[in-house]
């Protein structure tokens, strides 16, 4: 028998795309980026802690501006020069990119094709912390011909902060960083996704103590707070079918969200 909690657990399930949610954060950062793409900068930095919701923004930017400007977005790094300019030439102009014997051979087959430089194209790259060093400064040079613009997407970790590496903090122009989300910004998270799929009548299961504690539990990083709602969704699930007695319809025991946490290893058990 399915149980409706089957469905609701799917909800969270990290990597959805068209899901985006409107967060405070989210919205300020969306207008800091394309605010910056619209200056005459060659490069610019936008970096956050893994889990921040930094691709979704990637990709709604694009999304929004690629039918009013030129863009380009790689969400997956690339790690060999003449892979990187093969898919830049493709998407550019819409058919399979020739053979070029070097690298400035391709940047004059670009520059007879721009003839301006409020014609240049904007790549958005994704996890470019993964890049090589020496195609990040063949990006690099290629900013400085004015035939394109770069924003670099790139992780924040507690190990290694980014803005340290020399050939991103000697040549970025502009920086914006985004932040988890706060424990108001978790509420409507989780609201507007169940709203999103249609399942309001769920939303009295959490109380502002519910979403305090998931807050402190998942340090308000939006993939930490998909895999526990998913795995709370999952624990209810079992109960639903093995002691349905258990689970309120119009409250949430809060015992459910730490047995969660502790399987997630967030709570010592």
């Amino acid at each position: 028998m399915n149980s409706s909690y089957s469905d609701l657990k799917k909800i969270f399930v990290d990597g959805e795309i068209f899901d985006y949610i409107n967060l405070d954060r989210s919205v300020t950062t969306y207008d800091k980026l394309v605010q910056s793409l619209d200056k005459p900068l060659k490069l610019i930095l936008f970096y956050g802690k893994p889990g921040t919701g930094k691709t979704f923004l990637l990709q709604k930017i694009y999304n929004d501006l690629k039918k009013k400007k030129r863009i380009i977005f790689f969400p997956r790094p690339f790690f060999e020069e003449k892979v990187f300019l093969a898919s830049l030439y493709e998407h550019i102009f819409g058919k399979k990119s020739p053979e070029f014997s070097n690298y400035n051979e391709f940047l004059e087959m670009i520059r007879k094709h721009i003839t301006s430089t409020d014609q240049a194209i904007t790549v958005l790259i994704d996890e470019a912390q993964l890049y090589p060093t020496d195609l990040v400064e063949k990006i690099r040079l290629m900013a400085d011909s004015r035939l394109f613009k770069f924003l670099f997407t790139v992780h924040k970790t507690e190990k290694e902060d980014v803005l340290a590496k020399d050939y991103f903090q000697t040549r970025i122009w502009e920086t914006i960083e985004i932040d988890n989300a706060s424990s108001g910004e978790i509420k409507t998270y989780i609201e507007k996704k169940l709203l999103f799929h249609n399942r309001f009548e769920y939303l009295n299961l959490f109380s502002q103590r519910h979403y305090l504690l998931i807050s402190k539990l998942t340090h308000g990083n939006l993939r930490t707070i998909n895999k526990f709602m998913y795995r709370l969704f999952e624990i209810l699930e079992y109960y639903d079918h093995n002691k349905p007695s258990a689970i309120k319809a119009n409250a949430l025991h809060v015992k459910y969200l730490e047995m969660a946490g502790i399987s997630l290893g967030m709570i010592d058990a």
